[in-house]
């Protein structure tokens, strides 16, 4: 055995393996680093399965653990401003799943593989946990490895075939390539200088070609762009900068509408189409069958009897009541006075035109643990505990389908609110061939100023490209801007800014690959990841027939 590590060694390298996925992370990180911060934790591993007899069982997953909650923390810590108790179950959690998969990666691939160590494996069960991590009921995709090339869409132009997955590829396989590298090199000590070096050089040779061919192909892929823009739509986007603990509570739907139409008289101009206004808009309930009786809608259908030609998307909280024959689902909400009737509350998007019935997009991908509790048949009785963030908290509806507001003739928009523009299979789900753009509505103050809404801010540069379509963001405050069909920012807004953008946006009609396939990656993975469970099984299977 050449590798020879004393016990403070190894948790130094768990510690290192955080801090560089942690100093690599946007908006204020040095992203080089996210290619090597992988290398320490894989020493680890190899350690622990060259000497089980020094380590307890389960010690890569407490490890693993040590690593990834100094990963969580240090990107976002910023969580726990809306509430410690919630913050820290996200961090205790969500490190504790990253650190079940690298740990059940190290127990499959060493079943299969040995000492020798076939590492792959780790890319298959990492994408897998992903995807699936996306698409269930706890999920916060956050800290998908593939974010983190957000600040430099020049870098991956190429997440228009593959999404952030394909970000996530290149970095566990720059980084196992560069962790074999040193490897052949210790692992060699009685040879020469020059023969170690040899040893170890094609790995690394390897990992150059990895680095720098995706980043080379994503410049000719912009050398190779070009706007494919069909028309144009002129946009007003409106940043009212209302502070939402207190102020959004305290202040009446009519002066939160009258302040967002103050800001719109002072930046409209003669060309504006479209108004879109941030998430929650309005932070008192609405029933969506009486909508036009609120006075606050009243006063919006009142400006646009004034300006036809104007639409008007904003963000509100409302209400449905369940028809007679509907079923009641766990996150049904019952009257008071009459238990037997139903109601479902929802984060929606609504879009007003001029004499046309207003019409409703419901927040589909919600906040675990705010917007709706998990597994909520089975967790429903303390539902009443959950996290008080975004406006609109506790279990609520959603919609069942995408939705694109049609704006004019070939103009439409797909709404996404908050936290849904972290997720790009499902951005992609909204869009077809139709020309259109993503307009973005959101309030990101919940987390003060930290680096919680320009991560946020920073993700929406990457549906851009994944479905290269200008994205819009109209934030409460935190920032709003314009996005390009490169993940370029064009224009931008500062925090605790009252204020407006007029912009024209180029309406694409561009259906990507990765917007017509979404994440494929992940469910390839998935189905690799069962291979390799299979073959770990069966390799149990025959050894303990063999005893």
């Amino acid at each position: 055995m050449k590798l020879y590590l004393l016990k403070y060694q190894v948790w130094l390298l768990a510690i290192l393996s955080g801090l560089l996925m942690g100093m690599a992370w946007p908006v204020n990180g040095f992203t080089p680093l996210i290619f090597i911060s992988w290398v320490p934790l894989l020493i680890i591993d190899i350690y622990i399965r060259r000497n089980p007899a020094l380590f307890s069982r389960g010690a890569i997953v407490l490890y693993a653990y040590v690593s990834f909650i100094i990963f969580n923390l240090y990107t976002t810590w910023w969580v726990a401003y809306s509430t410690l108790a919630g913050g820290l179950m996200a961090f205790l959690l969500n490190s504790l799943f990253m650190a079940i998969v690298f740990g059940f990666s190290h127990i499959v691939d060493r079943k299969i593989f040995g000492e020798k160590a076939g590492f792959f494996t780790l890319i298959f069960f990492w994408l897998s946990y992903e995807y699936l991590h996306m698409n269930w009921e706890l999920t916060w995709s956050w800290l998908n490895l593939g974010n983190v090339f957000s600040e430099h869409p020049n870098w991956v132009q190429w997440y228009e075939y593959t999404g952030v997955l394909g970000g996530s590829i290149w970095i566990l396989a720059i980084n196992l390539l560069l962790f074999r590298g040193v490897i052949s090199f210790i692992d060699n000590k009685k040879m020469q200088l020059k023969s170690r070096l040899r040893s170890s050089s094609f790995h690394l040779f390897l990992a150059i070609v990895f680095l720098f061919g995706p980043i080379i192909y994503s410049y000719q892929i912009i050398s190779n762009l070009s706007q494919k823009e069909v028309n144009s739509l002129n946009v007003l986007i409106i940043q009212p900068n209302i502070e939402p603990y207190e102020e959004a509570y305290m202040t009446s739907s009519n002066m939160l509408v009258s302040n967002i139409l103050n800001i719109t008289r002072k930046n409209l101009q003669l060309e504006t189409e479209l108004i879109i206004c941030p998430e929650s808009s309005i932070e008192r309930s609405m029933w969506e069958s009486s909508i036009e009786q609120y006075p606050a809608v009243d006063s919006m259908r009142r400006f646009l009897n004034l300006h036809p030609n104007i639409s008007i998307l904003f963000g509100a909280s409302t209400r449905r009541v369940l028809e007679e024959d509907e079923e009641v689902l766990p996150y049904a909400q019952s009257f008071l006075n009459n238990p037997d009737k139903y109601y479902y509350r929802y984060n929606t998007a609504l879009f007003m035109r001029s004499n046309k019935p207003i019409e409703f997009y419901h927040k589909a991908k919600l906040v675990p643990g705010v917007e709706r509790m998990p597994f909520g048949a089975i967790l429903k009785p303390i539902e009443k505990y959950a996290i008080d963030l975004g406006g609109t908290s506790g279990s609520l509806g959603v919609s069942t389908e995408p939705v694109l507001f049609n704006i004019k003739p070939n103009a439409f928009v797909a709404p996404i609110i908050c936290y849904e523009s972290v997720y790009g299979e499902f951005v992609g789900n909204f869009l077809n061939q139709s020309p259109s753009f993503i307009a973005v509505i959101t309030n990101d103050d919940w987390w003060f100023d930290s680096p919680g809404y320009k991560q946020h801010f920073s993700y929406a540069r990457l549906r851009a490209i994944e479905s290269r379509r200008s994205v819009i963001r109209s934030a409460n405050t935190g920032v709003s801007g314009v996005i390009d069909f490169k993940g370029e920012v064009l224009q931008s807004t500062n925090f605790y800014e009252k204020t407006a953008i007029n912009a024209s946006i180029p309406l694409n009609n561009i259906w990507t690959y990765y917007a017509k396939n979404g994440d494929y990656l992940g469910r390839l993975s998935i189905f690799m990841m069962g291979i390799l469970f299979l073959v770990f099984v069966s390799r149990v299977m025959i050894k303990t027939s063999n005893k």
